[in-house]
Parts: C-alpha cells; sequence; structure tokens
C-alpha cells in the first residue's frame, strides 16, 4: 500500500511498539527506524531519506519541540513531522503546529485508523506543498530568464546592474556594460525560417558564455539583443574580451545543410566614467553600439570614456 521510510523519535519502547504494529496494519511496507535521543534521531535524519517523522514531545534531556526546531534546521526540513502528545496537551500540539509541524496525534489514539489519517494528510499536504514550490520557482524562473537561451533577461539584467552598481559604489571596483545587437539576423530568420533564427540565438548565446570568464554574465533582453556585465581592473583589459566575444560571433553558424554567417556590433560603457546609474550606463552603451553598427570594426566605446 505505502512504501518509503518513517522515522519514530520516543524514548518509550512499549509507544514505539505500538506505532510499528499501527503502521502494519495499514499496510506499510517500507522501512522503519527508531530513535530514543536526540542524539540517535538526528543522526539517523542526517543519514536516511525520510517519508515522515512521529516524533515524541516528551524526550530525555530535551523535548520534542526543540527537536522540531533542530530539525527544521537540517537537510529534512521539508519532511512532514507528526507530533506524538500526552492526553490534554492541546497546548504543546499548537505550538508544535507553529513551529512546523503537519499534525498532532495523541498517544491514547494510536489506533491504525488514526495513524492513516494523520499519515495521509501528512504526506498529502506535503506533496501538495512541494507542488505550489515548484510552481513558485518555474514562474520565478520565468520571470528573470530568457526561456530560449536560458540566459537573464531584461528584468534581471536591470536588477544586476542596479547590484552591481551599488557594489562598486561602495568598493570602488570598475566594470563595462555591453549592450550587443546582431548584424544580419534579419536576413537570416526571413531566409531560413524562425527555427533557424531560434538556431541562431541559442549559439549565440552559447558562444558569448564560451568566449567569456565566469565572473561575467549575459543577458538577452529581447530579439536579437544582447547585454552583458563586464568584470575588470581597469578600461584597457576590456578590448581583448570583447575581440574574442566579436570574433567568435562571426563565425559561421551550421543550421542542417546551411552555413548562415551573422555578426555582432558591441558598445562598452565604463563606469564609473559613462554614468553612475543603470539608466546612464544603458544609454551610453546603447549609443555606443549604434556607432559600432557603422564602423568596420563593430566595436565601440561610449563617447564619454
Amino acid at each position: 500500500m505505502m512504501d518509503g521510510c518513517i522515522l519514530i523519535v520516543d524514548d518509550d519502547e512499549v509507544d514505539r511498539k505500538t506505532l510499528c504494529r499501527g503502521l502494519t496494519k495499514i499496510g506499510w511496507q517500507g522501512q522503519v527506524v527508531q530513535a530514543s535521543n536526540f542524539d540517535q534521531a538526528m543522526e539517523l535524519v542526517g543519514l536516511l531519506q525520510l517519508n515522515c517523522i512521529f516524533l515524541d514531545y516528551n524526550i530525555p534531556g530535551t523535548n520534542g519541540l526543540d527537536i522540531l526546531t533542530a530539525l527544521r534546521d537540517s537537510e529534512s526540513r521539508d519532511v512532514p513531522v507528526i507530533m506524538l502528545t500526552g492526553e490534554g496537551n492541546e497546548l504543546i500540539a499548537v505550538e508544535a503546529m507553529k513551529r512546523g509541524a503537519f499534525d498532532y496525534l495523541p498517544k491514547v489514539m494510536l489506533a491504525p485508523d488514526m495513524i492513516l489519517r494523520v499519515l495521509t494528510q501528512a504526506t498529502e499536504k506535503q506533496k501538495l506543498l512541494n507542488q505550489l514550490a515548484a510552481a513558485r520557482e518555474l514562474l520565478e524562473y520565468q520571470a528573470s530568464y530568457d526561456s530560449l537561451t536560458d540566459l537573464g533577461n531584461r528584468n534581471l539584467f536591470r536588477r544586476d546592474l542596479d547590484r552591481r552598481i551599488a557594489i562598486s559604489n561602495r568598493d570602488h571596483i570598475p566594470f563595462c556594460v555591453l549592450m550587443m545587437d546582431l548584424d544580419r539576423f534579419k536576413l537570416a530568420n526571413d531566409t531560413y525560417g524562425h527555427d533557424a533564427g531560434d538556431a541562431v540565438l541559442m549559439e549565440v548565446s552559447r558562444r558569448l558564455i564560451a568566449a567569456s570568464r565566469a565572473e561575467d554574465t549575459f543577458y538577452r533582453p529581447g530579439g536579437d539583443e544582447f547585454t552583458a556585465i563586464i568584470n575588470i581592473d581597469n578600461k584597457d583589459n576590456i578590448m581583448p574580451i570583447v575581440q574574442r566575444i566579436h570574433a567568435s560571433i562571426a563565425m559561421p553558424i551550421e543550421f542542417g545543410q546551411h552555413r548562415i554567417s551573422i555578426g555582432i556590433s558591441i558598445g562598452i560603457a565604463y563606469y564609473p566614467n559613462d554614468g553612475t546609474t543603470a539608466h546612464t550606463l544603458i544609454q551610453a552603451a546603447d549609443a555606443a553600439m549604434y556607432v559600432a553598427k557603422q564602423t568596420s570594426q563593430g566595436i565601440a566605446f561610449a563617447v564619454t570614456s
């Protein structure tokens, strides 16, 4: 009926046996492990992949609430916990729920049907929470990343740029913003179709990362536009990086039987010379990018640099 691993934390051997018999009667076919004190419990928590924990309040040297707090600070923080309480301990049960327990079960009610009820409810609640967490994570990803290239989108670029400016203001560390626009992309997209266009954008993203360093970050705000935040010690150090990027994108891209040739125009703005806010840096780099489109080199610095 059910399998996995359940941990019972209780110093009373009789209660542990009662709970084990109840689990057997409801059809639990997985592993059941037992601990009688805090150290044993935390050791097993670190070793096992647990589906549920039955936790007694009265533990020698500590109490179930302290163990519950320790569990929530461990790798098993998401494992559902059912607090075992004595008769009349409703206040303890309420406090346990506040600290993250999924449910509580009075020891006078350790009958199979009650065990089944609380175990089913706890595992179903955890399943729902996991689904909600996954959905929330997906929404957060979609709000910050481009689904085609996996690069950060316009929102993440602005957040990262604001954060980087704040750090640089504090530590007086310069950096560069790159605004990049693909050349001949529309021609390739119109000639070979949208699948080819998507393939080009994904390959450009791969090449941007391959031509840079681990500390440099790239973004695709939209269309055939890319941006980057590049860490540098001084302005002179940016050219080798930009030249590598430019040369990498100029190499033909294979798409089926076709070899698609594009290029990239790169505008460079240097912090703090070309701006001290996200808006002024982006504006300066964008203006430099349009200048770069008119040059054979395809690279241009902001006019204030």
